[in-house]
């Protein structure tokens, strides 16, 4: 949505100045220094602009509306004017310490806890037992009604039918699987969140080059619009020129919010 809003006042920018342009050229087309033809052309490059500067408020409208809608925000008015996110890179700690990773020691701790119990199964029991009670239902000798056992009880397993040992073999496979697992994530997240610098790298070189081609577009559009008031200049050529200068303006915006999406990936492998 910030990506919308970037491109919506460039093209109001964009606007401004073709508005300052016609004016002039109007001025020096009733005065017969460029012909109409000349003067249609530029006409229509404005007013395809204008066409431009239309979608993208309706693209901006939506978008902010679904921004709101994610965010659980009730917000009828007209959309208001986006702050710069201004993300920041935070420094990738140790992938073990990752969210992602926590899973694979939480299988290691239940796997080695299942080990445990099945030892434990195994191991010998022994039981001891005691009662006593009176038998309320004879009155003849009282003291005969009471009576009273106790014993042990043990219990050394023999022979299971190789269970325990499949047992064993079974946490070990399931072991196997989860070191599998675990080395296909660090394996993974290493390649991703090295993709990602080396884009995000390549995405600020970019930016720095188109900056200082828009550098030598603003000196020429000056030039231009000088040539332009003299009436040596070719209006195609000046439209031209704009054209450059529109799009070097916009492969910066593009690439910004492009950056931001690169730096908000890369943040994600932090949580």
């Amino acid at each position: 949505t910030f990506g919308d809003w970037l491109q919506l006042q460039f093209n109001k920018e964009i606007n401004e100045l073709l508005g300052r342009e016609d004016t002039l050229l109007k001025h020096l087309t009733q005065n017969n220094v460029y012909k109409q033809a000349d003067y249609l052309t530029f006409a229509v490059t404005k007013q395809q602009q204008l066409l431009n500067t239309s979608q993208l408020e309706i693209q901006y409208r939506y978008d902010y509306a679904t921004l709101s809608y994610l965010a659980g925000v009730v917000d009828t008015a007209a959309a208001p004017t986006l702050q710069d996110p201004k993300l920041t890179l935070y420094p990738l700690p140790d992938y073990t310490t990752s969210a992602f990773y926590r899973q694979f020691t939480f299988d290691s701790l239940q796997l080695r806890n299942d080990r445990s119990l099945i030892d434990l199964s195994y191991r010998p029991k022994i039981n001891a037992f005691a009662d006593a009670g009176y038998n309320s239902s004879l009155t003849v000798q009282p003291a005969k009604n009471f009576g009273t056992s106790f014993g042990l009880n043990l219990s050394i397993p023999i022979y299971d039918g190789r269970q325990r040992r499949l047992q064993y073999q079974k946490i070990d496979l399931l072991e196997q699987t989860r070191l599998a697992k675990r080395n296909y994530f660090v394996n993974q997240r290493e390649q991703q969140v090295f993709q990602l610098r080396q884009q995000l790298l390549a995405t600020e070189r970019l930016i720095s080059d188109i900056n200082q081609q828009i550098r030598y577009t603003e000196t020429l559009i000056t030039v231009n619009e000088k040539l332009l008031g003299t009436g040596d200049i070719r209006v195609t050529d000046f439209i031209l020129a704009l054209n450059n200068y529109f799009n070097a303006r916009n492969l910066v915006n593009q690439n910004y919010i492009n950056r931001l999406k690169l730096i908000n990936q890369l943040n994600y492998w932090n949580r």
